[in-house]
């Protein structure tokens, strides 16, 4: 059997992986080493890395969209005449124009079926009803006030309880005519009456999550030209497959061949705006104002309008907990009451489903429809989950008197089983079972001298006079969510350098360099001699950076095209370099098979006489030697990383910290109760947290390889944040010996909690 027919066996054998990894990497000279720098940092560092929003081409327009005063409204009656007469306007596109469709595919994790302009509102700032396209964005700005709108003004509710409540207004009439319950769902296991019932005591609690937003530095954007009969775009969101499959969907179905995509550096993408059902809208708007003016066309989102929707976990909480006198939770209730969630999934109780020990647990949800914005994953779907857990670990920690830790370590388990049932299945699948939460409390209580600083809720005072609070919460990695990873690579002809080929959106987390580093140790080349450019438009597309995937799915994908195309080269080291109607050219190594060979440094040379050597470039220098599509899908689950990219493991740490204090203490968006007004959506009212309201940030990661992923990783660059946006609601209580369970915790909520005001 050749090498690479063994290779390429080996990646069907890993589809779909749900254990340990067979054929791990034994040596490692640039995975997991701290000293690598980044590929992009020079252009970022530099300022000279260019963004969506920078991208300027010759006589290119403006657009700019109406946007609706109203919370719940209907466009009537609409006037755009004096906004076509304005002095630099070129175009202005309405909800009713005669050559748009009823419906079209914007985007989403599917395929969706939603107007291009709508003219109903569904909250206050929602883009709808026309758009104008001007030389500039002064103008097209002034062009939008002067369309005048008659509007059918309808009731609104924007709490979830009110909402539920018989006889309250109907916030989304067209698509949710009967009620705002949109859906319901249970999870859990186990009898949760049985479970209470076992229970030394009982404690009852709620806890609210209000609306926060995702917030990127840079603005929802986009550029698009025709040329000639086909669309080229710049696009800013995280999925440059699905922009390609929705576009190609648009226009008589334009040849997916013949739409030409450019995804530049993101600033910064949390998901949020890369999440809705509309997020193309504004793509398709622009390229059809490109189409029928025959100028380039450029839309970027006011900050006002960047607060288009917000984060999935806001809500209302509901919990029951039962649990011995030991710390051992016998039963949770955790029920779950969301607005305007765009998913069914990602209720209350995954986390105690898949993360713990714990016999009985029942967690309902409900999906609201309320006058506000859509919700969505910002920075992870599993903010409900963890906001949930961290409470009630926490709640339970805090009625015994007991260290938060060891209530943790108590019940630590999966699915319901403890974590001798964990080791057993561990071992079923190849792993070699480590107990990870119990290393990761090791190394960070020492880290912080833990034993010493933790104390009972209101008891220690620093000597600047503020209460001191220290507070615990822990999580598992959750499951990749989905997705395929296509990597191909290619041997360059004259040098014999490696190029890594695959669209996709960069948004800040150093895949790029991810991929460098395991392709240069898989195959044995200097990392210099490997480089990924992933803003370049070739047709195959790596697992975009959602869910943590970004080395667990697409790290198989460059692995195995990595060791193929090593395959490749080895075998062509030792085959005729050509065969002409002349004779045949010998191989460079003619008297060897390819496994007697190997690569190192980016010499090719003989195992047992490393003397004889060939340099990769001179194998390549008369012929080149491509390297086959790398593909494959991968769904698991893990709980700590082996960091092949150190720094960006680090990175995601250190961001997602202050990411999570921020939205813990700071951010709210505030809706006015009497108009349904957004009152805060600017950077001076919405406050978020910089690096200067945090203090030191150290990072420790644990490695121990437990993850389906190759080499063992999973993707860690979500959870961090998860847990600190609720941490700070035990560390509170700590300080204080008050609950607040109303998030965000700020000044006000505290005050208010100690009576103070």
């Amino acid at each position: 059997m050749s090498m690479v027919k063994e290779e390429y066996e080996k990646m069907v054998e890993m589809q779909d992986n749900t254990g340990a990894d067979k054929y791990p990497l034994q040596d490692f000279n640039h995975i997991g080493k701290r000293q690598i720098r980044r590929l992009d940092g020079i252009e970022k560092a530099s300022g000279r890395a260019i963004y969506t929003m920078d991208i300027q081409l010759p006589g290119m327009l403006h657009m700019k969209f109406l946007t609706s005063p109203y919370p719940n409204a209907k466009i009537i009656k609409m006037d755009t005449s004096r906004a076509e007469a304005f002095p630099g306007v070129r175009g202005v596109l309405r909800y009713d124009d005669p050559e748009l469709p009823e419906v079209a595919d914007l985007g989403g994790h599917g395929p969706t079926a939603i107007k291009v302009i709508p003219d109903v509102a569904r909250f206050e700032g929602e883009p709808v009803g026309a758009a104008v396209a001007a030389d500039t964005e002064a103008i097209a700005e002034e062009a939008v006030r002067l369309i005048r709108v008659e509007w059918e003004q309808r009731p609104f509710v924007l709490n979830v309880e009110e909402a539920l409540k018989p006889g309250a207004p109907i916030a989304h009439p067209e698509s949710c005519p009967e009620s705002n319950l949109e859906v319901e769902h249970v999870e859990g296991h186990g009898d949760l009456e049985k479970g209470l019932a076992a229970a030394d005591r009982v404690v009852e609690f709620t806890a609210k999550r209000l609306l926060h937003t995702y917030i990127s530095p840079e603005r929802p954007c986009g550029v698009v030209r025709w040329n000639g009969e086909y669309p080229e775009f710049w696009c800013k969101h995280q999925r440059p497959h699905e922009a390609k499959r929705t576009i190609h969907s648009w226009f008589s179905k334009t040849p997916m061949n013949k739409i030409e995509m450019h995804f530049p550096y993101q600033g910064a993408s949390f998901g949020g705006w890369t999440q809705f059902y509309w997020k193309q809208g504004p793509d398709y708007c622009a390229a059809f104002l490109a189409k029928r003016t025959g100028k380039p066309m450029k839309f970027v989102f006011s900050r006002r309008e960047d607060f288009y929707g917000g984060s999935m976990d806001e809500g209302n909480y509901y919990f029951k907990v039962g649990f011995k006198n030991d710390g051992i939770i016998t039963a949770v209730q955790a029920e779950g009451h969301f607005a305007n969630a765009q998913w069914e999934g990602f209720g209350p109780g995954n986390h105690f489903e898949e993360n713990t020990a714990i016999p009985s647990v029942h967690a309902p949800r409900k999906v609201v429809r309320v006058n506000k914005g859509p919700t969505t994953a910002v920075r992870c779907e599993q903010l409900p989950n963890t906001l949930a857990f961290t409470l009630v670990f926490d709640r339970v920690a805090a009625e015994l008197g007991l260290d938060p830790t060891e209530v943790a370590i108590k019940n630590d388990g999966i699915k319901g089983h403890d974590m001798d049932w964990g080791t057993e299945r561990k071992l079923e699948l190849d792993f070699t079972p480590r107990d990870s939460l119990r290393e990761c409390l090791e190394k960070g209580k020492k880290a912080i001298d833990w034993d010493k600083k933790w104390h009972p809720p209101g008891t220690k005072k620093l000597p600047n006079g503020r209460m001191h609070g220290i507070a615990f919460t822990w999580s598992h990695e959750w499951d990749d969510s989905c997705g395929t990873g296509e990597i191909a690579m290619r041997v360059e002809r004259d040098d014999g350098t490696i190029s890594i080929l695959g669209q996709r959106c960069d948004n800040g987390v150093n895949s790029d360099t991810t991929y460098c580093q395991i392709t240069a140790d898989e195959i044995g080349m200097r990392l210099e001699d490997v480089f990924y450019n992933q803003h370049r438009d070739v047709p195959f597309y790596p697992m975009c950076p959602d869910s943590s995937t970004n080395t667990s799915v697409n790290g198989w994908a460059v692995r195995h095209c990595a060791r193929m195309l090593k395959a490749k080269m080895l075998e062509a080291a030792t085959s005729p370099r050509a065969v002409s109607q002349r004779g045949t050219f010998p191989p460079f190594f003619p008297d060897c098979k390819p496994e007697e060979l190997d690569i190192k440094d980016s010499i090719i040379y003989v195992k047992q006489d490393p003397s004889r050597k060939l340099a990769v470039a001179d194998l390549v220098g008369v012929s080149a030697e491509a390297g086959p599509l790398g593909f494959h899908e991968l769904y698991g689950a893990g709980r700590h990383p082996f960091s092949v990219p150190f720094f960006a493991y680090a990175g995601q740490q250190y961001g997602g910290t202050y990411m999570g204090v921020g939205r813990g203490l700071f951010e709210e968006i505030v809706h006015d109760p009497a108009t349904g007004v957004m009152l805060n959506g600017n950077l001076l009212d919405y406050k978020i947290a910089t690096i200067g309201d945090c203090g030191p940030i150290d990072t420790d990661l644990v490695e121990t390889r437990q993850g389906y992923g190759p080499y063992g990783v999973v993707g860690l660059g979500e959870d961090i944040a998860t847990m600190m946006t609720t941490i700070v609601g035990p560390a509170v209580y700590n300080a204080i010996g008050v609950w607040i369970n109303e998030f965000p915790i700020t000044p006000t909520r505290i005050l208010k909690a100690l009576g103070k005001i």
